[in-house]
């Protein structure tokens, strides 16, 4: 494995994937992309509605929460 990179893309989701492809791109590039979670076959997470689904279960994601702020009006969200 390579020990200098000219970009670090932590998180393999759409957003990460589709950015580690663009960079990629250039040779001259060296791109690592990280991915916390392992492969998972369960049947919501392998179709585009699951997303429904699994965005506030604990199993598939980490439910963060924010900070209560003035532009919330004072809430975590």
């Amino acid at each position: 494995m390579e020990k200098n990179y000219d970009f670090i893309i932590v998180g393999a989701g759409s957003a990460g994937c589709l950015l580690a492809n663009r960079l990629s791109e250039n040779p001259a590039h060296k791109v690592l992309l990280v991915e916390a979670g392992s492969s998972d076959r369960r049947f919501w997470s392998r179709i585009p509605i699951g997303y429904y689904k699994t965005i506030y279960n604990k199993t598939f994601s980490r439910v963060f929460d924010t900070e209560p702020c003035e532009g919330s009006g004072g809430r975590a969200i």
